[in-house]
């Protein structure tokens, strides 16, 4: 009888200590990681533009400031302390990302084409696009904000302009809709590069016309920054800010 009730005590400590382990490592588990992108759902349509482009664009690598410049986002507890969420990432680098929806919205905002879809020898205008984030804060439940130096050159007959834009966009929602909201801002910045671009190819096609005007005897086409519109600020020609350490 004793011996009985010995092993049965074992087989129920036995059972207890592996229930208690799989509780254990079920509230030790990890959350899923959250994964995020500043692309759409919905495809660009430039399949026309690929087919037989006006022009092309090239959009250099983005650089953003090394304090958002990792796989998880960053968001703001006051103005001198930020949070890094590990459970919520990008689904690329921040800067990957920033370029591939510059890309799709340039595209698709001055009917062109990405360099890479067309040959080199291709007589088609190259737009060749620099962007540098000086800042890109996430406000959880209040709002975002892109301070962007950008730049388009490389066409022929087109000086180089260099732009200033400060984009601020409300949000809530949690994460998902700081993630909506630099989307918004990046789109905006992205329409103000292509109303660029297309200002510049409607001059090449019709100088004479006085959509821009010329630098006298140079032969070069002078455009202006976009003004303000649609929650984003343009400045002509503001030079990039020093950065902060960190």
């Amino acid at each position: 009888m004793i011996v009985r009730q010995s092993r049965s005590f074992r087989t129920m400590m036995r059972t207890l200590v592996s229930v208690v382990g799989l509780a254990v490592l079920t509230a030790c588990a990890s959350p899923a990681t959250r994964f995020y992108t500043l692309g759409t759902d919905a495809e660009p349509d430039v399949a026309k533009s690929v087919t037989s482009p006006a022009l092309r664009i090239d959009v250099r690598p983005v650089k953003v400031p090394a304090a958002v410049a990792r796989s998880q986002l960053v968001v703001q507890v006051n103005a001198a302390q930020v949070q890094v969420l590990e459970d919520d990432q990008w689904s690329s680098a921040l800067p990957d990302e920033i370029r591939y929806a510059l890309v799709a919205r340039v595209s698709q905002q001055a009917a062109a084409s990405a360099a890479s879809a067309i040959g080199r020898g291709d007589a088609v205008p190259v737009y060749r696009i620099g962007v540098d984030v000086q800042r890109f804060e996430s406000w959880p439940g209040s709002h975002v904000l892109v301070d962007a130096v950008w730049s388009v050159s490389g066409s022929a007959g087109l000086q180089r302009l260099t732009c200033h834009s400060t984009v601020t966009e409300p949000v809530s929602g949690g994460y998902q809709g700081i993630v909506e909201g630099h989307r918004r801002a990046i789109n905006a910045i992205a329409d103000q590069i292509a109303e660029v671009v297309r200002a510049s190819a409607a001059s090449a096609v019709d100088r004479p016309s006085g959509l821009t005007g010329g630098l006298g005897g140079t032969g070069m086409t002078t455009l202006s920054c976009p003004p303000f519109s649609g929650g984003a600020q343009t400045a002509v020609n503001r030079p990039a800010a020093p950065r902060s350490g960190g």
